[in-house]
Parts: structure tokens; sequence; C-alpha cells
């Protein structure tokens, strides 16, 4: 037995498949990708012995049931990698896998050219040869097996072995039988299935602006409305914003109602905290009566869709005591010893106003489905764009399923992870279905810090599976490096978000420059979280002209568009960045200077080789900021940034 076992390994060609990219985990979570992108997989394929293979990818959208197919390259025969590409082109889940065979013929046909250039007799190899092709003729459909056999009959009549081996010698020959491998052989290996999550291009580039929809109404003490939002509308697409983000817009419990700056007790008239959801007038499924109806929201999401402006919901899973489950469902929560409802925590800070659900307890199945079922909701009311507060103190199996489940409904529909917390936490929901996540932009200062972050977002493995969603600030955060500063401050900031990230979020008032904090920590002062905010839009001292610029200059440059196509360059003072983003026809150079109260200067070292010059190349530099042209040459330039109103940089380079 041991001897045959021996005899039979000795005899058999047996073929490896290794290494499979991209894959995330090992094909265990989706690769992500865009509408329209190319998915490029390659893979190390290999055999015992010395003879050829030839390999094909198989892809096809998880909707469909035939397999697409195309044949893959070889492009380094000294290290086995097999490459092949396929086109995303509808939203959902795409399937790929690989199977890779011995080319018998070509294996042939190489071994019989060496005969006959060598000048022996290759007429019982011609036969074989023939034999070869009559078993892939087996496995040919009928229209190919008919064109087969009148090929076999000519060689079989044919008594000139030159003109009989160059005929068998033909690319179009080989070709056809390497396309006709025997499948059932054990000279084949197929790859596990790996799949893409392939979204629609919003997914990796938009800006958003995010607001309270009850702030809106522009008079003091006066409960903003959807219409209110709506009479905004020409005021954000202006500025060039394609994500109009809501703070959570369903009712507000009275019971522990948070007031003004987040006191204990609120006083008569303060609105509440917007994440104590819940009261008579409904939960998750209403919206606070003080801001419409359903139809004036759903008449709300039509008069943004004319603006090609989408709607993004904050989905915040708090629940305030006066929350129906509270009283239809009251073992989905938390209970002390005592039998009281545990309210949420984060020491010193308690919230009394809110009850957090439990997402272990025994009716689990319907609390997931009810959650679910909230998402469907708003997605049948147009809503395709989900901010999720929080993801991370819920289980990763919940993301896993729910995002799933939407999406087998309403495929095209964005979830942003809000989870400022640890780095594999953040990737691992990231990996489980969210399309986008939130990042450490907002407390990364430094030259060092900032190329060291956006380094491993953009040109690292994480690329395949996360896309950050860069905020300058949010209702919770007011960074350091933005409290009581200047205007110039926050031109700096937002120049960085907006053209080292392709998706990004404003909070409204930061283009007022509002940097106000409360004493030590990094939150604002008057956080409109408790209160109603009146803004005067007009102020002299508003930075929007320039927030639009930026957003006129990211829609015009495919370049800023994408997330995988940063590149950092050297320059000689550690207050400028400098960094390229280019796609074909699109090559931009960055410089922004990260001090907002002095000239700063130094010379860009560009990598021309790399953009097709050589290193005495001349080349014009058109700054899109100040419209000006440069004349440039060689390697290192220098480049100063003195202007106050824009303390950036964006080079055309042509």
């Amino acid at each position: 037995m041991i001897q045959q076992l021996l005899k039979t390994d000795c005899n058999s060609h047996y073929v490896y498949i290794q290494n499979v990219k991209p894959a995330v985990d090992g094909g265990l979570y989706p690769v992500k990708r865009r509408q329209g992108d190319d998915l490029e997989v390659s893979a190390e394929i290999l055999q015992q012995g010395h003879d050829g293979l030839s390999a094909e990818l198989n892809f096809k959208h998880k909707s469909e049931k035939r397999w697409q197919t195309i044949t893959m390259d070889c492009e380094n025969a000294g290290l086995d990698l097999y490459t092949a590409k396929f086109k995303a082109e509808k939203v959902g889940l795409y399937e790929f896998k690989i199977f890779a065979y011995a080319d018998f013929y070509h294996n042939w046909a190489h071994g019989v050219e060496k005969k006959f250039q060598a000048g022996e007799e290759i007429s019982s190899e011609l036969i074989e040869g023939v034999g070869l092709l009559k078993e892939c003729q087996s496995r040919a459909n009928k229209t190919i097996a008919k064109n087969m056999e009148a090929i076999i009959k000519e060689l079989e009549a044919s008594k000139d072995m030159a003109q009989k081996f160059y005929r068998m010698m033909e690319a179009e020959l080989k070709d056809l039988a390497a396309s006709l491998p025997d499948r059932k052989s054990f000279n084949t290996a197929t790859s596990g299935v790996y799949s893409v999550r392939c979204d629609r291009r919003r997914a990796e580039f938009a800006s958003w602006y995010e607001v309270f929809p009850r702030s809106c109404s522009g008079k003091e003490g006066v409960h903003g409305t959807f219409a209110d939002v709506e009479k905004m509308l020409p005021y954000i697409d202006d500025l060039g914003f394609d994500v109009l983000y809501f703070a959570p817009i369903h009712p507000i419990g009275f019971s522990k109602r948070k007031g003004k700056n987040n006191s204990l007790e609120a006083q008569k008239g303060e609105p509440g905290s917007p994440y104590a959801i819940g009261s008579e007038a409904g939960g998750h499924f209403a919206v606070h009566p003080e801001l419409g109806t359903m139809d004036d929201f759903d008449h709300l999401v039509k008069a943004c869709a004319k603006k090609d402006i989408e709607i993004a919901l904050d989905f915040a899973l708090n629940c305030s005591p006066d929350h129906p489950y509270l009283k239809d469902h009251p073992d989905w929560f938390y209970r002390r010893p005592d039998g009281s409802i545990k309210y949420a925590e984060n020491p010193p800070k308690k919230y009394e106003d809110i009850y957090p659900l439990n997402f272990e307890c025994e009716d689990r199945k319907n609390l997931w489905a009810e959650i679910r079922d909230i998402f469907l909701f708003w997605a049948s009311h147009g809503v395709k764009t989900f901010r999720v507060d929080n993801p991370h103190t819920k289980p990763i199996s919940f993301w896993n399923w729910c995002i799933a489940e939407v999406h087998e409904k309403y495929n095209d529909v964005i979830f942003l992870s809000e989870a400022f917390t640890r780095p594999r936490l953040m990737e691992l929901l990231a990996k489980n279905g969210f399309t986008q996540s939130y990042g450490y932009f907002t407390w990364r200062e430094s030259k060092e810090e900032l190329t060291e972050y956006f380094k491993y977002l953009h040109n690292s493995d994480a690329v395949d599976y996360m896309t950050c969603n860069v905020f300058t600030t949010t209702p919770d955060i007011l960074p350091k490096h933005l409290q009581n500063a200047s205007a110039q401050m926050f031109r700096i900031r937002h120049a960085l978000a907006v053209t080292l990230s392709p998706v990004y979020g404003m909070y409204t008032g930061y283009e007022l420059c509002e940097n106000i904090p409360v004493g030590p920590r990094d939150e604002l002062m008057d956080s409109e979280k408790y209160e109603l905010k009146v803004r005067d839009y007009e102020d002299a001292g508003s930075i929007a002209p320039f927030v639009k610029k930026l957003n006129m200059i990211r829609r015009e440059n495919p370049a800023l568009q994408i997330q995988n196509n940063l590149q950092f360059c050297n320059v000689n003072n550690e207050k400028l960045i400098a960094y390229l983003k280019r796609v074909e026809d699109n090559t931009l150079l960055i410089v922004v200077s990260l001090d907002p109260l002095h000239s700063q200067g130094g010379m860009v070292h560009l990598p021309l080789h790399e953009l097709g010059f050589n290193n005495d190349h001349q080349y014009k530099m058109h700054d899109l900021i100040t419209d000006q042209v440069y004349d440039w040459s060689g390697v290192e330039n220098f480049v100063e940034i003195s202007d106050r109103a824009a303390p950036i940089h964006i080079f055309r380079v042509f």
C-alpha cells in the first residue's frame, strides 16, 4: 500500500494556490470597493515539477447564478505570481475564486518544440498531441467540439510532419486547448471563495454637514422645524456639501431631562438632549413633534434630493425613562440588584436621562429584530446613510447580522461607525459591515502624527476594509488646538481634512470658528446638545468662502476623491506638510502650513521619476487656490505660505 501511494505521488502533478489578494483576514471578511472600481486579484500559483500552469479568475455578483471567467496572466514567472482584474459595477456583494490547472497541451507543445528544433523524430509525439486535443474536444460545447473535430481530422489526415507540427503550435489552438481543462483532474486546484462589498461612490467621496434641526429656526427661543432646515438648503448646497447629517430627530423624554451645559436639572422650556430618545409621542420610529410630521420629513428628503444632497440620520440606541419600550419591553433593559433599571454611566459622568438596551437579554431575538426594523423604516423614507452612535458598546455579532439584514432589502445603505475606541476594535467594526469609520484625525496635530496616521489609513492593508470619515470637530469634541483658536487654525484643520481624506465631516458652527471650551475639557461651551442655538451665518468672520472653495476643488479633481493614492513628500520644515494625490490625468501636490501665526517656507522634494519626468524636467504648477501658475524644474523647489486667507497650496502638476 505504501509503495502504491509513493508511486501515485511521484507520477502526479499537484497544483497549489496561495497568498490570494486582496483578502481581509484570509477571506474571513469582505474586501471593500466602490462602484466602477477595478478589483485586481493576485495569487501565487505553482505545482510540483517544471510543467506549465494556466489559471482563471471566476467572479460574479452575489445575485447572479453564472460565474464570469477571465484568464489570469503570469506577471512574474520566477515568483509564480498570477494576476487578473474585474470591474465592480453593481452595489452589493461580489464573489471571486481562482481555478488553476496543469496545462497539458501547452506542456506537451513546449517539449515537442524542443525536439523539433533539435532535429529529432516527433511523429509519436504528434500522435500524442492529437490525443490531447481529442480529450479537450470531449469537454467542449457542441459548437466548439464541431470546430475541433474538423481540426483533428485535418491533423490526422496530414502526412507532412512539419506542416502538422506548425499547425499544432499555433497560439490560437494552444489557447483553445487551455480553455478546456479537465476540471475533475487531480492536476487542478480551486481556491476558496472570497467576497467583495461594493458600495456606491458616496461611500468613499462625500462632504458631510452636521446640524441639529431644532436649531434651524434662526430665531431666539424658537424651536426649528423640517421646513426651517429646507430654508437652509441653498446655504448648505452653496458651500458644496452633499450629505446633511442630523442629530437624533426623535421625541425627547421629560424624566431626568438634562439642562443647559449638561446640568442635572432642566429649567422650564429647555429642550433636553436629543440623545434621550422616547416620550408619549413615540420612540425611534417617530419624529419629535416640534420638528414637524413624517410627511414634513418626507418633503425635506425630496427637497434635498433635488440638490443631490442626502440626509444622514444619527442612530442612537438610547432610551429615555419615558420611551415606550420601558412599558412594552421592560426586559430589554439592564436591572440593578434592587430591581431598578440601570442608566448609562461614563464615570464621572452620569446619564440619568438615558437607559441603555441589553443586547444579551433573554428576549434578544425580538430586540435585535426591532432594531433592524428601525433601520428599515427610515430607509423606506429615503434615508440611505446612518451614523451609528457608540457601536463598540454593542455586540459585534449583532452588527454583522443587522447590517447584512438591512442590505438584503436596501443594498445601498451606508453605515458610519461612531467609535472613538481602540484601533483593533474600530477595525473589527469595519470588517463586520460598517462602511465608514470615525478616526483619530481630530487629535492628530503634528506633522509626524498626521503622516503616521494617514499612511496607516491609506497605504496599509486597512484600505481594503476601512474608510475613515474625517471630522474636524463634533458636538462632543473641541480639541485643544481649536480651543480659543484663531480663524487661521480653523482653516488649517479644514484644509487638512478635505485634502487628506476623500470623505470628511464638518459640524455647523465650525465655519463661524466657535472655539470656547468648557473649562479644561475638550468640549464646547453651551453645547447644542442641551439647548437651541441661533447662529449668524452672515458673520463677517466666517470662513465659509474658504470652505466653499475647497469643496469646489474637491469636486473638480478626481485625485481628491479616492483614498488609496496618498503619497507624502519630503519638505525641510516641520511646520509644512506636503503630499501628492494622483489619478490618471490629475496629479496634485498639496502643501499645508501647520502654523497659524507665521509665514513658513521650505524646499519640497517631488519624486519626478514616479511622475514620469526626468530629474532636470521643467514643468508648471497651477495653484488652484490663487489661480497662479509657477514654473518649476528639478526635484526640489521652494514653497512659501504667507497668505492669511489660505494656509494651503493645491498645485495641479502639468
